[in-house]
């Protein structure tokens, strides 16, 4: 080996070591390695014992990606390879350029201009027009790369035998001509004959662009997923819990009149085409047909009732006004002109036109007897149900408003949005509206002798 060729081995060996290892490590054979990074069975085997160094990092990168090898790894291994492959380039081109152990070196004080070609060299030329020394053989089998030439033959036998003979072509005219190989002189050193240069490595660099994207990519992936290299990542956050099931159940009715009879509908429709006033039970059928909307004041009746035994508490009861719009048209159409008797009051009371609605607890009576107002908390369960009548007031806008229920029980708690079957009740002003009465003796409406403004079923 010379000393340019030992110069050269650390890095070509350093690269084998580094694949070996991975080989190794992977617990995988050639063959099976080699089918993953699309190389065959024994080029690979040829890398890992340093016998040949990769043309092209791919490979190399390939394998190091399929033993779990991190970027870091793998920009190491990218420069060990940059390394072993501009050696290789080297020690080719110097091999062409006639340096130590260039191949077809003359023997020491040997002439061979027309030496026969061994049988069986690969790379062995053929003189050129011109070309001095031209036809020195190689040993059989022997490197292209460097591999020291042959003894030259005797000098009868190259005097008598020139290349072009040896080779199986014309025998050399007697004349000189153009192509004739040249004899060298005794007394002039034989220039090594041209070598074919290696083959030009190929390397793709990919644009500025592309290496930014796949960057950003990667960082997106990374934050994303987190970096599969690092085993100490953040575990993800446990999942959200979903909103604790009530134990209760509730019905709503909110067509709720007064006393059992006084209540007001706004009603956009001539006065003939609107039907007598129904009975309380029946009201929301007639409001819905109509397009009906209540007048001033919407009496909603909930009815709560536990799932179990182990009592719940309701904490508090707020009111979310979700729109407010200015009054909506049409005439008020009275359910009745007044009542006799008293049934249970209302509870609660929320006035719509005020900017953060309450519901106040009210106080009342139940036929003459008073009913002093209560307050939150209450409790409810199976055998002991609870209803609450919250009566919604305005007169100055046409609102929707939704009831807010908080309740705790059994160590959880939750609130639960109380409203007309997935849609807000909706309560509407009726100031300086046309006011109607029925007239059941004529079976007509007929005009109402009170303001629309005021309280209705006074």
């Amino acid at each position: 080996m010379g000393e340019r060729e030992a110069d050269e081995e650390p890095a070509r060996e350093a690269l084998a070591e580094r694949l070996r290892e991975l080989r190794e490590g992977s617990g995988r054979t050639y063959a099976s390695l080699a089918r993953r990074i699309g190389v065959s069975a024994s080029t690979l085997h040829r890398y890992c014992t340093g016998r040949t160094v990769p043309a092209e990092f791919a490979p190399v990168e390939r394998l190091a990606r399929l033993c779990g090898r991190t970027g870091e790894e793998r920009q190491t291994l990218h420069r060990l390879w940059l390394r072993a492959d501009a050696e290789r380039v080297e020690r080719q081109e110097g091999a062409g350029a006639g340096g130590p152990g260039a191949e077809g070196a003359a023997a020491p004080g040997g002439e061979g201009a027309g030496s026969p070609a061994v049988p069986g060299a690969e790379g062995a030329g053929t003189a050129g027009p011109g070309t001095e020394g031209a036809g020195s053989p190689a040993a059989p089998g022997a490197d292209q790369a460097g591999s020291p030439a042959a003894p030259a033959p005797p000098e009868g036998l190259a005097s008598a035998q020139p290349v072009a003979g040896a080779l199986g072509g014309s025998p050399p005219s007697t004349a000189p001509a153009p192509s004739a190989p040249v004899r060298r002189d005794e007394h002039r050193p034989v220039p090594a004959p041209p070598t074919p240069r290696s083959p030009v490595v190929r390397r793709w660099v990919p644009p500025l662009a592309a290496c930014a994207a796949v960057a950003a990519l990667a960082l997106v992936l990374i934050a994303a997923f987190g970096d599969p290299s690092r085993p100490d990542r953040p575990e993800p956050p446990p999942p959200v819990a979903k909103p604790a099931a009530p134990p209760f159940t509730w019905t709503v009715d909110d067509h709720v009149w007064r006393y059992g009879c006084g209540h007001a509908y706004l009603v956009a429709r001539p006065l003939s085409a609107v039907p007598p006033p129904p009975a309380e039970a029946d009201a929301e059928a007639w409001a819905r047909g109509l397009g009906a909307v209540h007048a001033g004041e919407t009496g909603v009746r909930i009815t709560l009732q536990g799932t179990g035994e182990q009592a719940v508490v309701l904490e508090a009861l707020r009111i979310r006004v979700v729109a407010r719009r200015e009054p909506a048209d049409g005439r008020v159409h009275r359910m009745s002109s007044g009542c006799g008797g008293a049934l249970t009051p209302r509870m609660f009371d929320v006035d719509l036109d005020a900017q953060r609605p309450v519901a106040r607890s009210a106080p009342g009576n139940d036929t003459g007897e008073p009913i002093p107002a209560v307050s939150f908390p209450y409790r409810v369960s199976a055998s002991d149900p609870e209803v609450l009548l919250v009566t919604g007031r305005t007169a100055r806008c046409d609102c929707d408003w939704v009831a807010e229920l908080r309740w705790s029980g059994g160590g959880r708690s939750g609130t639960v949005r109380i409203d007309d079957g997935g849609q807000p009740f909706r309560t509407s002003g009726a100031p300086g509206r046309p006011v109607h009465d029925y007239d059941f003796t004529t079976g007509r409406w007929v005009t109402g002798t009170e303001e629309a403004d005021a309280s209705p079923g006074s």
